[in-house]
């Protein structure tokens, strides 16, 4: 096996190149993990399609109540945030106290491909699943051109 020499992003110039250590390295990494653990998850993901004259938004979000649910449309984009709240609160005796108190948010937003009529937005929330329908508006809707 040869040994290349490889950039060290820690010195200036160059390390050598060490098998093991490398896997080491790239495992230890510690953009590695503060990407993915440093921040906490606020967004959900959702499906989202096209149909003739609507596009539909289905999201799931356990845990969150129909009451803690804001959609708001721009022009083309949309908008769905949720939060939820819940406290836990025992006292046994004199001698213990218990309180847990968990709070968390989801947001997520999306560029929409066309204008939708804002007026005509249905939005359903049932068990956990919001399901989001958006009518296009007229003025994109395709049109039938009459020859004269």
């Amino acid at each position: 096996m040869q040994i290349v020499k490889r950039e060290d992003p820690r010195k200036r110039g160059y390390a050598k190149y060490y098998p093991i250590r490398s896997v080491f390295d790239d495992f230890f990494t510690p953009s590695l993990w503060e990407d993915r653990l440093a921040e906490p998850m606020t967004s959900l993901s959702a499906d989202i399609w096209e149909e003739k004259d609507n596009i539909f938004v289905k999201m799931a979000m356990p845990g969150v109540k129909k009451e803690d649910i804001k959609i708001t449309v721009n022009e083309d984009n949309l908008s769905i945030s949720g939060h939820t709240k819940s406290e836990e609160e025992k006292k046994d005796d004199e001698k213990r106290y218990y309180f847990r108190s968990m709070e968390s948010s989801y947001s997520q937003s999306f560029n929409l491909p066309t204008k939708v009529d804002p007026d005509k937005i249905e939005a359903k929330f049932e068990d956990g699943v919001l399901s989001v329908k958006l009518p296009k508006a007229e003025e994109v809707k395709p049109r039938q051109i009459e020859i004269k």
